[in-house]
């Protein structure tokens, strides 16, 4: 499961947000938001898209996009909204140095990560490579793929893959699609690497080239579609929380700021206990409007399972819900939620791996 889930956003009408009130001592407490560790090289980024008739997007330099953002979709004067879930809701103006083509969008900033090169091709365009000069290994990949007129079977046949130029298979894929993406924005979500780590393929400082290319989802081999739209991203993440094992090795990061339905939530408590000796975690649920990220990672755990075996969730008011061992994602808590929420195993548990929860509440 990657991180992408924990993308979107929340509302400046929430009430005043206080501290969670029952975070267990020793692994609870408010963290601090970091300043991000990149902030230097990211006020100096914006987003370069060039020559991508010839299928060549470069981060280098920065200079502006080659396709102009259209006017703003919101203003601070518009009314908010509420969202399905029960959360305030707001269309995220364009900006400068977001890459905007066809009705799609790579957001310049989503959170604390920043974009450093991205594409949105031409039909037809069946391949692109991005290069950036990276300031950090820790990034994530963005990639879509839209095949006009092809039913969801014959689109299935294909994939996008993004890899690095020279080697020999992708490191992130994603499936085609007979339709065009559901949502303005596109996603990220692919990060290579251990937890933690960043990716090892990549330098700081020495440029880096990417391929994003259709492929055949069964031999992995370029292949071409007509009408073929591609899309493809690197974002440089901002900064992160670790889980750690009780051998203190990092199982899974958890960004320190995140997005749901426009609005920025920021991270103020996280817990964390092994699978195998579990005690329940148990979080008090701040006045107005938060969310939950919970889940479990580490050794190796299958990331599949059923209602009868995972990570249980309770005391929103959505209800309970269980996640498979080796997975995590982010439940909203609108205003007049329980005043605890409570994580817990279902079934027999893993002899490895951590489970955990974290706090997030509207940033100020």
């Amino acid at each position: 499961m990657n991180v992408t889930d924990l993308r979107d956003e929340l509302t400046s009408h929430a009430d005043d947000l206080g501290a969670a009130p029952d975070f267990r001592a020793g692994v609870a407490g408010r963290v601090r938001r970091t300043r991000r560790r990149r902030a230097a090289a990211a006020c100096a980024a914006t987003l370069a898209v060039a020559a991508v008739a010839a299928g060549v997007v470069t981060g280098t330099g920065r200079p502006a996009p080659a396709v102009p953002a259209g006017p703003p979709t919101s203003s601070a004067s518009a009314a908010p909204m509420i969202g399905a879930d029960g959360m305030p809701y707001r269309a995220v103006p364009d900006a400068p140095g977001d890459v905007v083509k066809d009705g799609l969008r790579y957001r310049a900033k989503v959170a604390d990560d920043t974009l450093a090169v991205g594409f949105i091709g031409d039909p037809g365009q069946a391949q692109a490579s991005l290069i950036w000069e990276p300031t950090t290994t820790h990034v994530s990949f963005g990639a879509s793929c839209y095949l006009p007129g092809l039913s969801p079977d014959e689109a299935s046949k294909y994939m996008v893959s993004v890899g690095l130029e020279g080697g020999k298979d992708g490191v992130f894929g994603r499936q085609c699609s007979g339709e065009r993406p559901s949502e303005r924005d596109l996603p990220s979500g692919g990060i290579p690497g251990e937890p933690g780590q960043g990716w090892d393929a990549l330098t700081v400082g020495k440029a880096a080239r990417l391929r994003v290319r259709l492929v055949d989802a069964k031999t992995m081999r370029p292949a071409t579609v007509e009408g073929v739209q591609l899309s493809g991203a690197v974002y440089e993440l901002g900064s992160e929380q670790p889980v750690r094992d009780p051998s203190g090795k990092t199982v899974a990061s958890l960004p320190d700021v995140v997005e749901h339905q426009g609005y920025r939530y920021e991270l103020i408590g996280l817990q964390a206990e092994p699978l195998a000796s579990w005690h329940d975690l148990t979080s008090g649920v701040p006045a107005g409007i938060s969310l939950f990220t919970w889940g479990s990672a580490g050794g190796d755990l299958p990331g599949s399972g059923t209602a009868e075996s995972g990570i249980r969730l309770s005391g929103l008011p959505s209800g309970a819900e269980v996640r498979p061992y080796g997975s995590w994602g982010t439940a909203p808590a609108p205003d007049g939620s329980d005043h605890t929420v409570t994580v817990t195993t279902v079934g027999k548990r893993p002899d490895q791996g951590t489970g955990f929860l974290a706090l997030y509440r509207l940033e100020h």
